[in-house]
């Protein structure tokens, strides 16, 4: 196989490959194992750049110290449908993958739960634990916030997180509906692979590291929030809700005094017992009519089909589960990279 052979590779090679990388940087199998169901369900989902995309780069802040592969996350129970997990510098899905399970055992005591999780690394695409949410029958509200990689409204320096949303209900044309979005315009993960790539940006996603507009993705450092004061607005709050409320604030240590500049995010978990409102599968018929109806209207443009939030990655999910994840040329030879320097071997179809 050459470099400009472009492959597709089964998910569960994919997923071998990364719990096999990251056990090698002392990663316990069990946390290595959901740190890959992560990555891999943004990978189906054509999410490419919240998955492997992303595994140099996690490789890096282990190399630096930002993160412990070896972190054992801590749990704080503060009331019957309150807790706290401090991630202990672990990568965000171990601890976030817990705290999506405590929210929704407490949630089926008390009617709903909410947890706050800090001190831990990138959490991946936060739409996998609030679709896990709502397949327990729940309805889910998951955010975060880490470094400032946006600029506040009006502002041209980085100063917010590009903030997370997920929001999921049971129901709907994929079994679960669900909104997930950045509170940026674009996510910092689509940037840095427009970078990679080359792709020309539109106008409005970013700004240089002087705080000027640019399509250049090689110059877009800062990131813009969605709806200009609303989206700052959001991710304000978002960093109000989780890194604060933990008291362990992200964005006032790296822009005040000292600007220290480092990697963490924080997150916040909310679980909704829809059966102390009513019968499940009721709710879960009303939801399915609403999106027909939604389905149903007039067309803005015959050629675009109205879909209902997370039904178009659902359907890539289908698509890539039975034909494969494809790998660019330049991803192949960096994870073959990255296998090499963990002293792991990549399945045959990547060599």
């Amino acid at each position: 196989m050459t470099t400009s052979d472009t492959i597709k590779i089964d998910a569960q090679s994919l997923h071998r490959l990364v719990v096999d990388i990251f056990r090698a940087h002392g990663m316990r199998a069990e946390h290595a194992a959901t740190f890959a169901d992560v990555l891999i369900w943004a990978e189906l989902r054509g999410i490419d750049s919240h998955g492997v995309e992303r595994v140099p780069r996690y490789l890096d802040f282990v190399a630096r110290g930002q993160i412990d592969p070896a972190g054992e996350p801590q749990l704080r129970a503060l009331g019957d449908a309150l807790f706290l997990i401090d991630g202990n510098k672990q990568f965000g899905a171990v601890p976030l993958t817990l705290a999506m399970q405590e929210a929704v055992a407490r949630a089926r005591r008390a009617g709903v739960a909410l947890g706050v999780v800090s001190r831990c690394g990138h959490s991946g695409a936060i739409g996998y634990y609030a679709q896990w949410i709502a397949q327990q029958g729940m309805a889910a509200i998951v955010l975060g916030a880490g470094p400032p990689l946006m600029a506040y409204h009006g502002a041209k320096v980085a100063s917010l997180s590009t903030s997370p949303l997920a929001i999921a209900v049971p129901g709907g044309p994929s079994g679960v509906t669900m909104l997930d979005m950045a509170s940026a315009i674009a996510s910092n993960g689509r940037l840095q692979q427009a970078r990679r790539t080359g792709e020309t940006i539109p106008l409005g996603w970013a700004l240089d590291a002087n705080g000027n507009p640019t399509t250049d993705p090689a110059q877009a450092q800062i990131g813009l929030p969605i709806g200009g004061p609303k989206g700052a607005g959001l991710a304000l709050m978002f960093e109000c809700l989780t890194s604060v409320m933990a008291a362990t604030p992200l964005l006032t240590t790296m822009l005040g005094p000292g600007n220290k500049n480092y990697h963490q995010q924080s997150q916040m978990v909310i679980a909704i017992d829809i059966s102390k409102f009513r019968d499940v599968a009721d709710y879960i018929a009303d939801v399915d009519l609403l999106d027909e109806v939604i389905k149903a209207l007039p067309q803005l443009d015959p050629a675009q089909p109205i879909r209902i939030p997370g039904e178009r990655s659902e359907l890539e999910a289908k698509e890539r589960t039975e034909k494969g994840i494809p790998l660019s040329p330049r991803l192949r030879k960096e994870l073959v990279d990255a296998a090499a320097k963990s002293g792991v071997t990549p399945p045959a179809a990547m060599l």
